[in-house]
């Protein structure tokens, strides 16, 4: 398995220093869908429209990028 990680964008990164261990792209993308339920969390409060998560591989190789708004 493969180490991932998924950082948080908004114009600012939140960097996912710790990642996770998935066995491939189709687990990374499920995983990445989690925006769905900060939307839920706090559908009010935030302006979610320029969020994204960010998905690099252990060699920082981008194969991920997702806006919250796809998620839905």
């Amino acid at each position: 398995m493969s180490r991932y990680y998924f950082s948080l964008t908004n114009g600012r990164t939140f960097n996912d220093t710790d990642g996770l261990k998935l066995p491939n792209l189709a687990a990374v993308r499920e995983e990445a869908i989690v925006a769905r339920d900060l939307i839920r969390m706090e559908p009010e409060r935030r302006d979610w429209s320029s969020w994204a998560v960010r998905v690099t591989d252990s060699a920082e190789k981008s194969v991920l990028n997702l806006l919250f708004s796809e998620a839905l």
